[in-house]
Parts: structure tokens; sequence; C-alpha cells
């Protein structure tokens, strides 16, 4: 029995709940030990086992990578919740209970979003759900300059919404757009770590506080820059 296998039997045999979030990544090995050891064994009979997935998993049963029996067990009960993208009128009100929930743990004021960041929380499709409107929620919180959240948060996301009118680009091109937009998930996520701790960011980017300060300006000029190509003031 590998690791996993030992880790997940001794979570089921303990009281209280467990949630396996991508059940359709679960191996058929796993899956046996769940049917043996939780649905059909008085082991684990504290233990409450929830499951969650974004995938069709009677196409997983179909194609034989998720067993019947399993399948049959843990459907019993389903509840269907809508992605994000059709759930849109609850969007605003998440992201504020969330910001609420993320001031706290930063320790810092909580945010009152421009219309910059509700326009973008509102047009996006949100690929992601919740785990990426969490992201960014921390992001703007953590940060605290909206301008450099939302020029973050877009950098961070090279699946918005296509641009018809983009011309090819180079591959020199290319490549120096995938960097930067590599640099700039790398201090978003920092930053967030940090909770928004510039000079903690720094050293744990290895760069000094000043290039740190003048990379996070030069985000913010280009996104201002952005937004007056579109026609609409910072």
């Amino acid at each position: 029995m590998d690791a996993t296998a030992m880790a997940l039997r001794s979570s089921l045999s303990t009281e209280g709940t467990l949630y396996l979030i991508e059940i359709a990544e679960l191996s058929l090995p796993l899956q046996e030990l769940i049917v043996n050891t939780y649905f059909r064994s008085e082991e684990s009979q504290g233990c409450r086992l929830l499951f969650g997935s974004s995938r069709d998993l009677t196409e997983k049963v179909k194609s034989w990578r998720m067993r019947e029996d399993f399948y049959y067990h843990i459907s019993s009960v389903t509840l269907r919740i809508p992605p994000l993208r059709c759930r849109k009128a609850e969007i605003l009100s998440i992201a504020d209970m969330l910001m609420t929930q993320y001031s706290k743990q930063f320790d810092r004021p909580k945010p009152v979003l421009c219309r910059e960041i509700i326009g973008h929380l509102m047009e996006h499709s949100w690929p992601g759900n919740l785990t990426e409107l969490q992201t960014a929620i921390k992001t703007i919180v953590a940060i605290g300059d909206q301008a450099i959240s939302l020029a973050a948060i877009k950098a961070a996301a090279p699946w918005g919404r296509p641009n018809e009118n983009r011309r090819p680009q180079l591959l020199k091109e290319a490549t120096r757009a995938s960097s930067i937009q590599i640099e700039r998930q790398l201090i978003t996520e920092v930053l967030v770590s940090t909770g928004g701790n510039r000079k903690r960011a720094a050293v744990d980017l290895g760069i000094s506080y000043k290039a740190l300060l003048y990379k996070l300006k030069q985000i913010e000029t280009e996104n201002q820059s952005a937004y007056c190509k579109n026609g609409v003031a910072p």
C-alpha cells in the first residue's frame, strides 16, 4: 500500500468530515479502497465523506476510468452547483464575503472595489470557478493597490476574452509576453503569500525592494495605458 492509500485509509478511520475535491482524478485502486473501507465496512462509521467534481463522471464510468460500484455509492445524493459564469448576480456578494474574510486573515483594510475591478469581475468567464475568484480577491486585498491588482489578475488569466482583431505574434514577441506574464503571476502569488508585505515579498523573490517597487509601478503604468487605449479613465 503506497503513502497516498495509507493516508486515505487513516483519514477514513477518524471522526470528522473528509472532502475529496476532484473525485474524477482518483485512481482505480483508491476507488476500490474507498468502496471496501468506507461503504462496505464499519471501520469508518465516525467519518463523513464528501466528494466534489467539475467533470462528467458518467463519461469516466463509460471509459472504464471509474468503477461502476464506486460511482453508484458516491452519486446517491448529488448537489449540482452551476458555475460562476451562470451566476453573475451572485459574484459581487461572494466577492464581498471573500474580501471580509481575507481582510481579517491578512490584517488589512477591506477594499472598496473600483468600477474597473467590478467590471472585470462581472465580465470575466471564470473558467476556474470559485478557486479563481478566491485567488483574485486575495490578490486585491493583499496588494492593496487596485490598479496593480487588476493588471496582475489579468496577467495571470491568459484565457481571458479573446481579441478577434489581434494580429499574429512573432515568436520573440510571444516569448517575451509569456515571460512577463509568468513574472507578474509570480509577483502576485508572493505578495498574496506575504499578506501584501512588499519588503518580505522582495526577499522571497530574490530581488531588491527598489526593484520590486519598480516592477509594480511598471504594471500600474501599463494598466493605466490600457485603460486610456480603451477610452476608459483610470
